[in-house]
């Protein structure tokens, strides 16, 4: 039996004025406060997050990620779920806007948001299909 492999397509780092137009399409008019809690969610799981600058990710099937700038490896921990992984800041990147996409979808889905609501879960599934391509998750165990 022949099965083939889908070739990895990286996302696309955006640049110049296109960066204006990823946060609302990829969060809704939700925009500013999915943002905040992106860094939030950083500053509480990555050890020794301090602030930085962010990268906008746009994925090839839709959807996107944010991610620190740069190349350092982050120490994801979460002792909730006794999570201690050692990830590149693409990963993280992944990791935490999963974690705010999925956040989100279940505080719309209790407050009766339905638009919203979908969206996120839109938004969550294709980041699920692309991290489960990606090396530097498959890598980490996640």
């Amino acid at each position: 039996m022949h099965t083939s492999v889908t070739d990895f397509q990286p996302a696309r780092i955006l640049d110049g004025y296109v960066k204006l137009r990823f946060l609302p399409a990829l969060f809704g008019h939700d925009f500013i406060i999915a943002e905040n809690n992106i860094y939030l969610y950083a500053t509480r799981y990555l050890d020794g997050y301090d602030g930085g600058a962010w990268d906008y990710a746009e994925l090839p099937e839709g959807g996107g990620f944010m991610k620190p700038e740069g190349e350092a490896r982050w120490r994801f921990v979460n002792p909730l779920s006794d999570a201690d992984l050692s990830l590149g800041n693409e990963a993280a990147g992944i990791v935490i806007t999963g974690l705010v996409l999925n956040h989100r979808s279940w505080m719309y889905d209790r407050h009766d948001e339905e638009e919203l609501c979908r969206l996120y879960c839109r938004r969550h599934q294709q980041l699920m299909a692309y991290a489960e391509c990606h090396p530097g998750t498959r890598r980490a165990g996640w």
